[in-house]
């Protein structure tokens, strides 16, 4: 994994070979082996929320797929791949990662045992060499396929083991469950038998006894039990197993200065990313603010030029109607219509 990294990330490539040009062309896929895999997420956490709180981590994490697994779960599994060596090793290494406020186990992707299947007749058990099958079927729906046929392709799939209305290599049809469960057994018979050699990674993880899981309170542990004292020289002195790192692995005093450097990086990373989203957000408050300020200023001001258009209408009025009738009123007592006069002067001066 390290050469073929260094490989893809550097550009140090000749441009001539024996006096000729040459160009070279870099794969744009990430191999399988560079795959992680989070477990234990809720199942309604989706997967867009899964794939940013795993990228403000991981900022090379890219192709975000739900395992699908032939038994119903209380929990979701996501795979996906990291391109850059160190911040796959350093994931690796911590083993957890915080999605929707909970730390979820992290640990490398093992592909499944293959199936042999056929893409011209879409049935198992065999290639597509020694098919015997005289014209190539649709993948969907089972029916001849040429040129023409995926403008009048129906859609609806069908399936070439079973027949029912599903894809011919959907995990869930009984076929391809129990072909699968009998090339996971024959598998396992050829590698005890010695016909097959495991990797050293697979052999590691399926020898190491996986703890029992009573709930599911146990995905919630935020943090890993410490080491006693008894037993430090112990653990510093185990040496570190770099090919597989395991879910419920505990955070000891032997950390590798890679391992302090990779999760200096990670906790870094997620500060900076942490005051560029607080200081966008104070900008948009201000921004709200601002508008708000000028909209209510605006709206006073014109209710302003309302009220002494109103005003004077209502001060002219009275001159005009009021003014004339006090005066022509003979019952009226005169200290009554000097108050009433007086008190239409002082509007008037207030206006």
């Amino acid at each position: 994994m390290e050469d073929y990294s260094k490989l893809i990330r550097t550009d140090k490539w000749p441009s001539t070979i024996n006096g000729k040009k040459v160009s070279i062309v870099k794969p744009k896929f990430v191999p399988e082996c560079f795959t992680l895999v989070v477990r234990y997420v809720p199942r309604k956490v989706s997967i867009e929320l899964v794939t940013e709180e795993i990228k403000r981590s991981i900022s090379s994490a890219d192709n975000f797929k739900q395992i699908i697994y032939s038994f119903n779960r209380p929990t979701n599994d996501y795979r996906f791949t990291v391109a850059d060596l160190t911040e796959f090793e350093g994931a690796l290494k911590f083993g957890r990662l915080c999605i929707a406020n909970r730390f979820h186990p992290i640990t490398q992707y093992l592909p499944a045992n293959k199936l042999t299947f056929c893409t011209l007749c879409w049935k198992i058990g065999h290639t597509r060499l020694t098919c015997n099958a005289q014209e190539r079927k649709c993948r969907i729906c089972l029916d001849k396929f040429n040129q023409d046929h995926i403008n009048i392709c129906s859609g609806i799939p069908q399936c070439a083991q079973c027949g029912l209305n599903h894809h011919s290599l959907d995990p869930m049809c009984s076929f391809i469950q129990n072909y699968r469960q009998k090339l996971n057994y024959e598998v396992k018979q050829a590698v005890q038998g010695g016909k097959l050699i495991r990797r050293v990674v697979q052999r590691y993880h399926h020898q190491r006894p996986v703890p029992p899981l009573e709930s599911t309170s146990q995905y919630d542990t935020n943090s890993p039990p410490l080491p006693n004292n008894s037993n430090n020289m112990s653990q510093i002195n185990k040496p570190v197993n770099k090919g597989w790192s395991g879910s419920h692995s505990q955070l000891t005093t032997n950390a590798t200065p890679m391992e302090s450097n990779a999760l200096i990086n990670i906790i870094e990373k997620m500060h900076q990313e942490l005051k560029k989203d607080i200081s966008s957000l104070n900008e948009s408050i201000v921004q709200k603010l601002d508008g708000k300020i000028e909209l209510n200023s605006s709206n006073i001001q014109l209710h302003q030029v309302n009220l002494s258009q109103i005003n004077s209408t209502m001060i002219s009025l009275l001159k005009k109607v009021i003014v004339p009738l006090v005066k022509n009123i003979k019952e009226l007592k005169v200290e009554t219509k000097n108050q009433i006069l007086t008190v239409i002067q002082v509007l008037e001066k207030t206006s």
